[in-house]
């Protein structure tokens, strides 16, 4: 081989070399996010008081929604820096991993099987799930409901129907996509019972009050609310995961009070219960 051949196979060789990028040195999304100077969060429109649209204005709100802007104000020193993607709640997995949207805040409860196809941050709300039914119903307790003259509301999930089948399985199910369906099938008389988080619920009893009760009885476990993300990417979990620990018990937390009383009307948990002012 001449001189030449040899001396253009090593500068071949050393061009495929110093172009070679490695699968795991991908960019990581927090990269993208900063380069792009906004966050893009995939969020519900549909289930009030976490995300919904407001009647008197056309606006999106929520308190997922005002986590959202939040977490945009940690990250940029503004809580505009942020775009919402209104999604069902089929579309929050493959929006995430095909990177539609940066991450997710919408109403979602950490299961194990859940954390097989995404990544979660720790909590950023408690919750768990209950029943409601309307004032005048003679569905007292959770065992009333168990009865194949009464239709129960579930959103159409796995888990909801776990849990019909576990407490209620005389019970006829009506399946919707969204908690506000499953609410106007409620008030509409088209169910008798709607299965949902507590927080909706007790969001739901305060906007009605007089008009609905929620049955004493709990169907699940305390459970946690989180953000969650594509999985394999540990830089931008760790960075969400972080802002979420702020927000329970750090820098952000006077901010997260004030959202928390705002929607709820109540103070969340305390920072540290060990540490008195």
């Amino acid at each position: 081989m001449g001189k030449i051949k040899i001396i253009v196979l090593i500068l071949v060789c050393l061009s495929l070399f110093l172009n070679y990028h490695p699968v795991n040195a991908q960019e990581s999304k927090l990269d993208e996010v900063l380069k792009r100077g906004s966050i893009i969060i995939g969020v519900t429109s549909s289930a009030p008081p976490f995300g919904f649209i407001d009647e008197k204005t056309g606006e999106l709100v929520g308190f997922d929604i005002d986590i959202g802007k939040l977490l945009a104000k940690a990250l940029f020193k503004d809580e505009t820096k942020v775009e919402f993607v209104k999604q069902t709640f089929e579309a929050r997995w493959p929006n995430v991993q095909s990177g539609k949207v940066d991450c997710g805040i919408q109403v979602t409860t950490i299961y194990p099987e859940r954390l097989l196809r995404v990544a979660f941050t720790r909590r950023y709300m408690d919750s768990g799930i209950g029943m409601i039914v309307r004032q005048d119903s003679p569905i007292k307790q959770l065992k009333d409901l168990n009865n194949p003259k009464y239709t129960l509301a579930n959103l159409n999930n796995p888990q909801m129907a776990e849990r019909a089948e576990r407490f209620v399985p005389k019970a006829k199910l009506l399946t919707f996509a969204t908690f506000s369906d499953m609410f106007l099938a409620l008030q509409t008389r088209r169910a008798d019972a709607a299965q949902m988080d507590l927080p909706i619920l007790k969001w739901y009893r305060k906007q009605f009050a007089g008009k609905i009760r929620i049955l004493p009885e709990l169907v699940s476990e305390l459970s946690n609310n989180a953000i969650f993300l594509r999985m394999g990417d540990f830089k931008w979990w760790y960075t969400l995961d972080a802002l979420v620990c702020e927000m329970q018990e750090g820098v952000l937390y006077s901010d997260y009070k004030a959202l928390y009383q705002k929607w709820f009307g109540e103070d969340p948990p305390p920072q540290r219960f060990y540490l008195k002012k």
